[in-house]
């Protein structure tokens, strides 16, 4: 019978939860017996072995048949049931310590820390890792092990990277550019490390999207149409505190007049809701935060916002903190929850550029997204028109739709790069050559030659226009010169 998601999950946890107990009670039990009986977990996953007299130490688990038996209920992991894990080896506070999903090297294993007030050594952290690299680490406490509770997002988060590894495992050659989901989970573990993050980089490369899949790996949130735990704002030159923080704004009054009343912006309200639930992550995305003036909206959140001086160590009182209520969740200071992680967006050419300040700049981890990162945008599979659809997912790889689209796209960003009065900074993102399709008569035979003419099309009322833009106050000469160039570039 096959597994549910929700199995396999409990399963996982389970195992993790009787690894991290093996560990603790081998390598603690012989200086410490009396303690290392009461350390979590004890009593569900080695005593029942002690008392019943199949408790072994000796050999490596699964060769000795001996500390394998502790997980056989839960190491069906696939809908096989076929996957055996492998566990310790006799020295479990040693480097050969781990969890082994059979046929890969692909290994969970344990970071031991001493305890010291306890005088022990305690599992501090898990991690999944190859013999040449390490792909993921949580804490036992992130990834609620021995909490009583259901699997959370972090060891969900956990458990898929695991397995994506393990999917992945037979694959001998990296791939050629940087996938969606490498790139996704690159900035996922350097959103947990810096707590915000600003994605900048050329327009056109999905930042947005990948913003929002941030989101998703960091939550566990799959609902964009009702998310509980991730909020979306644009900023634009009039949005203020007010809306941001906190504010006094207009209101109907009983006696049919318009008085002014304290209320919480959008901002406030979501770290109330991330101060009722610490243990699930939450994130805010701030789209094109570069267009408003972010002094003016942050206010007295530089401090509060700073990742070294999250919760309540961050508090502070705001310009409306007398007429808060004493119900409020602030009511003694406004801070950001530690389990509240904010992602912005921008476009390093915009012209509002200069209104990000240093201060702000220091708070934030900026991370450019680059064109060639992201040419797997223009890949047939992962165009959104041809999804469910393989009729024409078949008539654009039959037309060459990719290779034409991204080779037009890198010889144009390898020319503007080249050009003094542009760079990189001015290069034109995947998303611009998706714009092929409107282009084409997708309801008849798609051919080449009708892609070199959309791509014909793209020049003309996307491309060229922007160029021009960008290079608006030069002679005209010299903008028609350039021009020209990027054009005989772009059509090679």
């Amino acid at each position: 019978m096959a597994l549910t998601e929700e199995q396999k999950l409990k399963n996982f946890k389970h195992i993790l939860e009787c690894f991290v107990a093996t560990i603790e009670w081998i390598g603690n039990s012989e200086k410490h017996e009396a303690a290392a009986r009461k350390l979590p977990g004890h009593a569900v996953y080695i005593q029942p072995h002690l008392d019943d007299g199949s408790f072994r130490y000796s050999g490596q688990g699964y060769k000795g048949h001996a500390i394998q038996k502790l997980i056989a209920p839960w190491e069906a992991l696939d809908d096989q049931g076929i996957v055996t894990i492998n566990v310790f080896s006799p020295h479990p506070m040693s480097s050969g310590t781990y969890l082994k999903w059979s046929g890969t090297e692909i290994f969970i294993t344990a970071g031991v820390e001493p305890d010291a007030a306890q005088d022990m050594q305690r599992v501090h952290y898990l991690y999944v890792c190859s013999n040449q690299e390490e792909f993921i680490c949580m804490t036992v406490k992130k990834l609620g092990l021995f909490d009583g509770r259901g699997p959370n997002n972090n060891l969900k988060r956990f458990w898929q990277e695991f397995k994506y590894q393990y999917d992945h495992y037979e694959e001998s050659a990296a791939p050629a550019q940087c996938s969606a989901y490498d790139l996704v989970k690159k900035l996922t573990d350097l959103t947990l490390r810096n707590k915000n993050v600003v994605l900048t980089g050329a327009p056109g490369t999905g930042k947005t999207y990948l913003a929002k899949q941030v989101a998703k790996a960091l939550t566990g949130e799959q609902d964009e149409q009702e998310p509980q735990y991730v909020e979306l704002v644009q900023f634009h030159p009039s949005y203020d505190f007010t809306d941001f923080v906190e504010g006094l704004r207009p209101e109907n009054q009983t006696n049919g007049q318009i008085g002014f009343a304290l209320k919480a912006g959008i901002f406030k309200e979501f770290c109330a809701k991330a101060k009722e639930d610490p243990e699930q992550p939450f994130v805010f995305i701030i789209d094109e935060i570069n267009r408003g003036e972010v002094n003016k909206i942050f206010g007295e959140l530089f401090y509060a916002i700073d990742p070294d001086y999250r919760g309540t160590k961050g508090k502070v009182k705001t310009q409306y903190q007398t007429l808060i209520p004493d119900g409020d969740a602030f009511a003694a200071g406004f801070y950001v929850p530690d389990n509240v992680y904010l992602i912005a967006t921008m476009n390093d050419i915009d012209r509002s550029v200069e209104s990000i300040d240093f201060a702000f700049r220091r708070r934030f981890t900026w991370f450019e997204v680059k064109p060639e990162d992201r040419m797997s945008m223009l890949e047939v599979a992962n165009l959104d028109l041809v999804q469910d659809n393989e009729e024409l997912k078949v008539k654009l790889e039959q037309a060459n739709f990719s290779a034409l689209c991204q080779g037009y796209c890198q010889r144009l960003n390898d020319a503007i790069s080249a050009q003094p009065y542009l760079g990189t900074a001015y290069e034109v993102g995947p998303a611009y050559f998706i714009k092929t399709l409107n282009y084409l008569d997708l309801d008849d035979e798609v051919t080449e030659d009708a892609v070199y003419e959309a791509l014909e099309s793209v020049w003309n009322c996307h491309l060229e226009p922007l160029l021009r833009e960008y290079l608006r106050g030069k002679r005209q000469e010299e903008i028609d010169e350039i021009i020209e160039t990027l054009r005989a570039n772009y059509y090679d």
